[in-house]
């Protein structure tokens, strides 16, 4: 009897190993838990009625979609946990407190050694957003100024980056959220704040007054590929979401998705996004 029950257990590891371990909670619990930055418009919010919005929010609603057909549940409840800092974000895929984290997150190596990704979800850049009465035009005009910045961001890299290479006086302000960092702008404390170009495009359109206040950088001043963060070595449940990425790219429904959170923000689709979506359009 001893030596059954053993075989049995054996069985049913060996079962839920090769579903994984993302995949075999959600099959037991029913629940989704998707993490997301609260204030990083257009790609995760929560808007002005408290919904958690965005477009990283609407991939990751289509990749539950996904998980619930693939492991045959009739429904499946999503959980939405608010997370702000890239520590934070990267800890709670770590410990399993999350199984995906759709935000506004740049793929990296040195983030790969703790997490995996996704799919590329989208492309884009570093820029400084200034206020138009003290204009921030390119990098020449960083010297000499105080940015505010994410701490422990890609963004935060490239400014010293830029620092070094021009050797540049830059005062690096470093905040954890980019309400603080736009409060800081706002206030004045700051000259400007350095986040990706679609960040800083969907702070502007939060602010009423957005078309007359603000100036950007003319040119981005990074490449940044964001992506999707799962759990290191779940092949199974990225494949899943692989699959959903890939089918939702092949079709015309992530160009509207586009036009939804980026094209009303005023930012057209470029060829470079447009190239990643038919890269990526991987076949069945």
């Amino acid at each position: 009897m001893r030596s059954l029950l053993s075989l049995l257990l054996i069985l049913l590891a060996t079962a839920a190993s090769a579903q994984g371990e993302t995949l075999s909670r959600i099959a037991e619990s029913g629940e989704f838990r998707i993490g997301f930055v609260p204030d990083a418009a257009p790609l995760s919010f929560r808007d002005a009625e408290d919904n958690v919005s965005g477009y990283s929010i609407e991939l990751c609603r289509r990749i539950a979609s996904a998980t619930r057909d693939h492991l045959g549940l009739d429904r499946i409840s999503i959980t939405f946990v608010p997370l702000v800092t890239i520590e934070d974000r990267i800890s709670a895929i770590e410990n399993g407190d999350i199984d995906i984290e759709c935000g506004s997150t740049t793929v990296t190596l040195s983030r790969r050694e703790r997490v995996d990704f996704t799919l590329m979800t989208f492309i884009t850049g570093s820029a400084v957003l200034s206020r138009k009465s003290s204009a921030i035009g390119g990098v020449d005009d960083l010297d000499g100024t105080e940015i505010a910045v994410l701490e422990g961001s890609t963004t935060e890299d490239v400014i010293r980056r830029v620092i070094d290479v021009n050797e540049f006086d830059i005062d690096l302000k470093l905040v954890d959220s980019h309400d603080e960092g736009m409060e800081l702008l706002n206030d004045r404390d700051v000259d400007g704040y350095a986040s990706d170009r679609a960040m800083l495009i969907g702070q502007v359109f939060r602010n009423a007054n957005a078309s007359n206040q603000y100036a950007m950088t003319r040119s981005a001043l990074s490449f940044e590929p964001d992506a999707l963060m799962v759990k290191r070595g779940d092949t199974e449940f990225r494949l899943v979401a692989d699959k959903a990425l890939a089918s939702l790219f092949r079709g015309p429904r992530i160009r509207r998705l586009y036009q939804d959170w980026f094209g009303r923000y005023g930012e057209p689709l470029s060829p470079v996004v447009a190239a990643m979506y038919e890269f990526q359009a991987v076949g069945e």
